[in-house]
């Protein structure tokens, strides 16, 4: 129960921090490219740790651990997204910390409603990493949560059977 509280205060946090940190300025679209790069190394970073942490972890902790490597990465391209809309002709409709935010969650659902989107080279470049990301996260997600799945199922059936006796009826 405490790594659910746990992780869910530390989603919490990450979402303030996100909402209440300043911009930094207006970057260059150059200036901005290496951050975003650097970024993207750490984010990477930060999830082969959370990942190699979570292989060890009980299925609550990788759940948590899966929901705040999601939180992280959905707020660094918000606001790289973001940081890069100051750059007038990157996007269109994205003006404030929630439009980047909606935007993120809208391409990261594969919903893409269309009315704010990138319209600019560089934009364009992000966003078409930050949905290379999304597959991959995904397809790891989904990977992560099957197994979790097989294991519990192979975990009871094989309890239940340990039990029984080959015709199926308890020992006596």
């Amino acid at each position: 129960m405490w790594t659910i509280v746990r992780g869910l205060l530390m989603i919490i946090a990450l979402v303030v921090l996100y909402f209440v940190l300043p911009s930094g300025g207006k970057l260059s679209v150059a200036g901005w490219g290496v951050t975003f790069s650097v970024g993207l190394v750490v984010l990477s970073a930060v999830i082969l740790i959370v990942g190699n942490r979570m292989l060890r972890a009980g299925v609550a902790a990788k759940a948590m651990g899966m929901l705040c490597v999601l939180t992280v990465a959905v707020l660094f391209f918000a606001r790289a997204d973001y940081l890069l809309a100051l750059e007038p002709g990157q996007f269109a409709e994205l003006h404030t910390k929630i439009d980047a935010l909606y935007f993120t969650v809208s391409t990261l659902a594969t919903v893409g409603f269309g009315d704010v989107h990138a319209t600019g080279q560089a934009a364009r470049a992000a966003v078409t990493v930050q949905m290379v990301f999304n597959l991959v996260f995904i397809g790891i997600g989904i990977s992560l949560v099957s197994g979790l799945l097989k294991h519990r199922v192979r975990s009871r059936t094989g309890t239940a059977s340990q039990g029984q006796a080959p015709g199926g009826s308890a020992p006596s």
